[in-house]
C-alpha cells in the first residue's frame, strides 16, 4: 500500500498563508495514487504542490463534515467534471451530489474501492449536527491500515467491529502532543494513544511491528520545530506523518 501525506495539520492553521514556512495543510492522505482520504481547504493546492496526479483520483473518502476535512470548493476543483465517487455521511453526500457520484455510508458498512475493502467505523468525534455519522476506516488488502482521525478514545462500537483484525499500520489522530487538554473528549494525545495501543496489543489487534503515524497535529498544541515534534514521536514510539512524504505499508 502506497501512502502519501498531502496535509497533516489540524484546523488551527491560517490557510490563507498556506505555503509559508511552518504552515501545514489540512489533513489529507492519498492512497495508491487514486484514493483521497478527506478533501479540506488546502487539498487541491497541496496535491499540486506535492506533484500528485489529480487525474488519477477515482474516489474520495470523507471522515466527517468539519470544514478542515470537507471543503466543497476544493472538492469541486479535484473533481473538475470527472466521474469521481465520494463516500461519506448523508450530510456530506447531499452537499456533493451535484458534482460527483456519491455513496452514503453508515456505521458498520463494508464497501470496496479497487483492491481494498473498507469498513466504516464510528469515530469518537462530534460535529454540529448530532445526527451526522462520523467515521474511522479499516482498509484491508494485502496489508490492513486503520485510518483513525479525528477521534478521541475508540468508541465501543468501533472496537467491537475491529474484532480480531490484525492492524499492520495506523494513521492516528494526534491533535495534542501532551496530556491534559480538554479536547481529549474528541481528539487524541500521545498518552491516550499508548493506553489504547497496549490494550489493542493485548487483544491481538496490534503488535510491536505495527507501524503508527501521528497525524492531524494542531499548531497550538505541538511545538513548531520539526525536531521537537520528532522527539515527541520517538518518546511515544511512533512515526510522524510528514507533508509530501510517501511511505509504504
Amino acid at each position: 500500500m502506497k501512502i502519501q501525506f498531502i496535509g497533516t495539520g489540524a484546523a488551527d492553521y491560517d490557510w490563507s498563508c498556506y505555503g509559508a514556512p511552518g504552515v501545514m495543510g489540512s489533513t489529507v492522505t492519498l492512497i495508491d495514487d487514486h484514493i483521497l482520504m478527506d478533501c479540506g481547504p488546502t487539498a487541491f493546492q497541496a496535491l499540486k504542490r506535492y506533484q500528485a496526479d489529480i487525474d488519477r483520483i477515482t474516489d474520495i473518502v470523507i471522515t466527517h463534515s468539519h470544514s478542515d476535512h470537507f471543503d466543497v470548493e476544493n472538492l469541486k476543483k479535484v473533481c473538475s467534471g470527472r466521474e469521481i465517487c465520494l463516500w461519506g455521511s448523508g450530510n456530506v453526500c447531499r452537499k456533493a451530489a451535484s458534482f460527483c457520484k456519491t455513496q452514503t455510508l453508515h456505521y458498520g458498512m463494508n464497501f470496496q474501492i479497487g483492491k481494498y475493502d473498507f469498513l466504516a467505523l464510528e469515530s469518537n468525534h462530534a460535529v454540529e449536527d448530532p445526527q451526522e455519522e462520523t467515521f474511522l476506516y479499516l482498509i484491508s488488502g494485502e496489508k490492513t491500515l486503520f485510518y483513525a482521525l479525528d477521534t478521541g478514545y475508540l468508541a465501543s462500537k468501533a472496537h467491537r467491529l475491529l474484532g480480531k483484525t490484525h492492524i499492520d499500520g495506523a494513521i492516528w489522530d494526534a491533535t495534542m502532543s501532551e496530556p491534559g487538554d480538554w479536547r481529549l473528549f474528541y481528539h487524541t494525545d500521545g498518552q491516550m494513544f499508548n493506553i489504547q495501543r497496549r490494550l489493542l496489543e493485548r487483544t491481538g489487534n496490534m503488535t510491536s511491528a505495527t507501524k503508527v503515524w501521528f497525524n492531524h497535529r494542531a499548531r497550538t498544541l505541538w511545538p513548531q520545530e520539526l525536531e521537537l515534534q520528532q522527539k515527541i514521536a520517538e518518546r511515544e514510539n511512533v512515526l510522524l506523518a510528514v507533508e509530501g512524504e510517501t511511505v509504504y505499508l
